[in-house]
């Protein structure tokens, strides 16, 4: 007998080992299981910029809500998904509502999150459409005052993040509310099709593309096993300077911080050093209409 895919459980490339393991897939009773939360601290930095480039940036059905970017260097520590190892992230996303023909919602449209590690590379652009690449990012700096980290590939550092824990926040009203206005995270979930034979890849179109959304957690089952420390958020000033690099410098994907380093810094708003438990539940992302 060969290869079965079974249309009730999820599968990733590479297909012939079998189903995913893990959380992935609902156990023998067809519950999803959430294994221990993560310990997450965040730096992250708010800044102005000129709105009709983040608009540029929107899909179909998306309006800008505020013309900034965010950018969130995220400690995601033991995290129980990965047996207690933990990674590094760099989110950066713009505040948006989206008005489709069934959805309307408010939330932050992710540009590019970059991890350093395959597993949630791999996970999050396979099932819930993470706009996901990988980086370099090394463990955050800290000595008592400032909090900083980086991202780079191929050697070429193409982000500096910098908070300055004793200074203030420009706009702390408005960080406030744009996170209180938030329902979740959009993304838009692009696979490029392969080509019939005798036709390029330019031709062929596309096997997936459409928004999705993670919606903030909707709570934890009455069976939870975890108990969550209570969430910690410093306001204070902080820098995120992104830098264009050579094509050269990295070859396939120099284009994504170039487009951000080209974004003009019209006010620094803010910044926030955060710590929480996440509990990583993935199980609520759906295809928006």
């Amino acid at each position: 007998m060969g290869l079965i895919i079974r249309p009730d459980r999820v599968y990733e490339m590479p297909v012939f080992f079998g189903p995913s393991p893990g959380t992935k897939n609902p156990d023998e009773n067809g519950v999803y299981r959430l294994n221990k939360p993560a310990t997450v601290e965040a730096a992250t930095v708010v800044f102005e910029t000129d709105p009709d480039r983040l608009e540029a940036f929107l899909p179909k059905g998306f309006t800008l809500a505020a013309p900034v970017l965010s950018v969130a260097a995220c400690e995601f520590g033991t995290l129980g998904n990965f047996s207690g190892n933990t990674y590094y992230l760099v989110n950066v996303s713009v505040p948006v509502s989206f008005d489709g023909d069934r959805d309307h919602l408010r939330g932050d449209l992710v540009l590019v999150m970059y991890e350093n590690h395959a597993d949630p590379i791999l996970g999050g652009r396979d099932l819930m459409g993470y706009a996901k690449a990988y980086a370099d990012i090394p463990r955050f700096a800290k000595d008592g005052r400032h909090v900083r980290t980086s991202a780079g590939d191929w050697g070429f550092t193409f982000l500096d993040v910098e908070l300055d824990l004793e200074g203030g926040p420009a706009d702390e009203e408005l960080m406030r509310r744009l996170a209180a206005e938030s329902q979740g995270k959009f993304n838009y979930k692009y696979i490029q099709a392969t080509p019939e034979k005798g036709h390029q890849y330019h031709e062929a179109g596309a096997d997936a593309s459409y928004p999705t959304f993670n919606p903030k957690s909707p709570g934890l089952p009455e069976d939870y096993p975890f108990e969550l420390m209570e969430p910690e958020t410093h306001f204070c000033s902080g820098t995120a300077h992104f830098h264009a690099p050579e094509p050269w410098q990295m070859p396939m994907y120099w284009h994504i911080p170039a487009a951000l380093a080209g974004l003009p810094v019209r006010r620094w708003v803010g910044a926030q050093f955060s710590r929480y438990n996440d509990p990583t539940d993935y199980n609520h992302v759906y295809r928006l209409r």
